[in-house]
């Protein structure tokens, strides 16, 4: 699927962008931003830009002005006396972004701080949340064709600034424009959770379920294992996927086209409910079934042999009856097939494995093969194998339960035939992997 196609999709819509830290400190991190909304803008998708505080700034709130974390909710507890320097640098932020907006003739109006009508927030001194915000007077920028920049800070019932963050203004605005995507701009590039094994693994999805979940997780040294900048952002999340907002993306400052407008993302997407299913193919499925298995001989060996046996389409249509697709939102982002393995009763051979855009160590692949393995066992067999080269694969076949295994006579079989089709130096890296099935 091309962009133009997710473009066309989502033209008329609106997207709220959130950035701060390094997406306003730095103009070059500004400029790449502005491009991307710039084209979003030219595809007629209406964009609201909400910014936040720098790294920098911060730093001198917390030791020139006396700024601390709450011991509860983290969020900055903000003296009075800071307000003044608060207000001054919102609109220095303002107007920096509005120049580069004009420097790529950009057409952008910066909204002032009275658009946010604020309540304080009991025990935050002069930190406030939002109580409403002024989204008809948005969306006649909206209408105008125009990106609508609006900063962190907000006014009281007395027309008195106090401190809200960007990230509460991002997800109470996207529910009420309603707009159909909000995009958290992080550094890191998406929610990053330990996997089984204690190693760093993004998330490339979630739903408000697993997200409340993961707020109560701990690591193996019993911290939260979400914290720092993105403790706001899943709470920021939260709030816009439970107030009705499609979809919620958390993604690198450098990444944003890429996490909307490709066919499985880059960042980490939230939903209020879970929007992908495995299900067995249909005929009419080919014809994607095909794009994806073509799609998967761009990746190969050092000496460039694809790591997904190639195979033709009338091959494939005839394995469509013993194929498992991922979808999301009725698009195909995964497949893989199985076969019965000769001579030996309740084995099951799993090949074709593609994630789209090879995403085979992400979440995407670690739902399809889980689901694949449970139906297995669900059909009365006893044991699935799984044959590549991939490191990649390999560490989604050890994540899913999967061992190295060759020394049994039909392991062995299965294994010498699949290393056929690659080079004798290569061979080597060719490793079968047994997974045990329970009904």
């Amino acid at each position: 699927m091309t962009r133009n196609v997710y473009y066309c999709q989502f033209q008329g819509a609106t997207f709220v962008i959130q950035a701060e830290s390094e997406a306003v400190e730095d103009r070059d991190t500004t400029g790449a931003i502005l491009d991307g909304i710039g084209d979003l803008l030219r595809h007629g998708i209406r964009v609201v830009l909400v910014f936040g505080k720098g790294d920098r700034f911060e730093n001198e709130l917390r030791t020139t002005h006396g700024a601390r974390p709450h011991p509860e909710t983290n969020r900055l507890v903000i003296p009075e006396s800071s307000l003044a320097r608060i207000r001054e640098e919102r609109s220095r932020v303002g107007q920096a972004v509005a120049s580069l907006c004009r420097s790529a003739d950009l057409p952008c109006s910066v909204l002032p701080e009275s658009m946010v009508r604020a309540e304080r927030r009991i025990g935050h001194g002069s930190t406030g949340v939002v109580a409403t915000i002024d989204t008809p007077a948005i969306r006649g920028v909206l209408d105008e064709g125009k990106l609508a920049i609006l900063g962190f800070g907000g006014e009281d019932h007395r027309g008195h600034f106090l401190q809200v963050p960007s990230t509460s203004i991002a997800a109470d605005l996207a529910v009420e424009l309603p707009a159909e995507k909000l995009l958290l701009l992080t550094q890191a590039g998406g929610i990053v959770v330990p996997d089984r094994k204690g190693d760093p693994r993004q998330l490339s999805f979630a739903d408000l379920e697993e997200l409340l979940c993961l707020l109560q997780r701990k690591d193996a040294g019993g911290h939260s294992i979400l914290r720092g900048e993105m403790l706001p952002k899943v709470h920021a999340a939260i709030r816009a996927a439970a107030g009705g907002v499609s979809q919620v993306h958390l993604v690198s400052y450098s990444r944003l086209l890429d996490e909307i407008l490709t066919r499985t993302g880059v960042g980490t997407m939230i939903e209020r409910r879970q929007s992908h299913h495995v299900d067995f193919a249909r005929p009419d499925d080919l014809d994607e079934i095909v794009r994806l298995h073509v799609e998967s001989r761009r990746y190969v060996t050092r000496w460039g042999t694809p790591f997904v046996k190639p195979l033709g389409r009338s091959e494939l249509e005839r394995l469509v009856p013993h194929t498992l697709l991922l979808k999301h939102r009725r698009i195909i982002v995964g497949k893989l097939h199985a076969t019965e393995v000769p001579g030996a009763p309740g084995a099951i051979q799993i090949g074709g494995v593609v994630i789209g855009e090879n995403h085979q160590d992400s979440q995407q692949g670690q739902l399809l093969l889980g689901e694949a393995l449970q139906r297995f066992a669900e059909r009365g067999h006893t044991v699935a194998v799984a044959v590549t080269a991939s490191e990649r694969a390999k560490k989604l076949f050890e994540r899913l339960g999967g061992r190295r295994e060759s020394s049994g006579p039909w392991q062995t079989r299965l294994l010498d035939a699949s290393a056929l089709r690659y080079a004798p130096e290569e061979r080597s890296d060719v490793q079968l992997f047994e997974f045990p099935l329970k009904p």
